[in-house]
């Protein structure tokens, strides 16, 4: 009773046994998945997006099934044009967004209506499983070898904001992602050097540009010009989490009418369940039995 899936290509794609797997099979959102989500709301988004992610995806070139290892390995970038072709597919390329202006004095409201096809960007020429950058520092020149970050830096990240904060969280992800450095002298992997902290960042950005959806957007009210990021994975479980409540109405009223079974329900993508609705409705009202 599951939809189909569609064929999408990662911008960088999973780099495994040297080969460069880019066309992923995506399936659309089912309730079984908003469900899930829902009771496993308390956990951090980063690792929410790597159970949905290895639900959903159901192929990455050869690899299959995916699961959460794989999502997990998947760079940000990758996560993020993931979950914008699966709110495309689930729920239609539109997303509907409410900011407030940020200038003083302003503070307008302003209806954002984003396009999810638009937002996801090509394949990346430049991807490959390692990089290396020169960084120059006061006395040194350093040689970085390093891969971009992934789900699973994401996700040691946000346990160690609990405890100790954003900085030492940044800094935790970021060593993660560096496989050497040359010179060694105090260029440890546990202290890295301040040119490094300071600039491999940027550069990361600049090869993984999914990672970070920059908007530049203009104020009607106050004419004033200002750049916020769109968080793709906050923005669709946070629409997710505020239809729970509607999903199991739906539930409900789906059993009550066919008899099916809950996980049968449940089990139907979005639109194949708004289907049956739709002609409960259209019965209700005729007046067929």
């Amino acid at each position: 009773m599951t939809g189909g899936g569609i064929s999408v290509t990662l911008p960088h794609g999973l780099c495994a046994a040297g080969a460069r797997h880019q066309d992923a099979m995506l399936r659309p959102l089912t309730g079984a998945d908003q469900a899930l989500l829902a009771e496993a709301g308390t956990e951090p988004p980063a690792r929410l997006v790597t159970v949905l992610l290895g639900r959903t995806v159901t192929r990455i070139g050869a690899i299959a099934p995916v699961g959460p290892d794989v999502a997990r390995a998947l760079t940000i970038g990758d996560r993020e044009a993931l979950l914008l072709h699966l709110w495309r597919i689930s729920r239609g390329d539109r997303l509907d967004c409410v900011l407030v202006c940020p200038h003083g004095g302003c503070g307008e409201r302003m209806d954002l209506e984003l396009s999810a096809s638009r937002l996801a960007l090509p394949a990346y020429e430049h991807a490959r499983p390692e990089h290396e950058v020169l960084i120059d520092g006061p006395a040194e020149r350093y040689r970085v070898t390093f891969r971009l970050p992934n789900g699973g830096d994401q996700e040691e990240a946000a346990e160690i904001v609990l405890s100790d904060g954003p900085g030492p969280a940044a800094a935790a992800a970021l060593r993660r992602t560096i496989l050497a450095i040359t010179p060694s002298d105090g260029a440890r992997r546990d202290r890295l050097p301040e040119p490094v902290a300071r600039r491999l960042p940027t550069v990361m950005a600049d090869l993984d540009p999914q990672a970070e959806i920059t908007l530049d957007l203009t104020c009607p009210a106050c004419g004033r010009g200002f750049a916020t990021i769109f968080d793709t994975a906050s923005f669709l479980l946070s629409e997710l989490a505020a239809a729970t409540r509607r999903l199991f109405r739906e539930v409900h009223w789906l059993a009550l009418n066919y008899h099916w079974s809950e996980r049968a329900i449940l089990a139907l993508s979005l639109p194949r369940r708004r289907l049956y609705l739709d002609l409960l409705d259209e019965a209700s009202a005729g007046g067929v039995a």
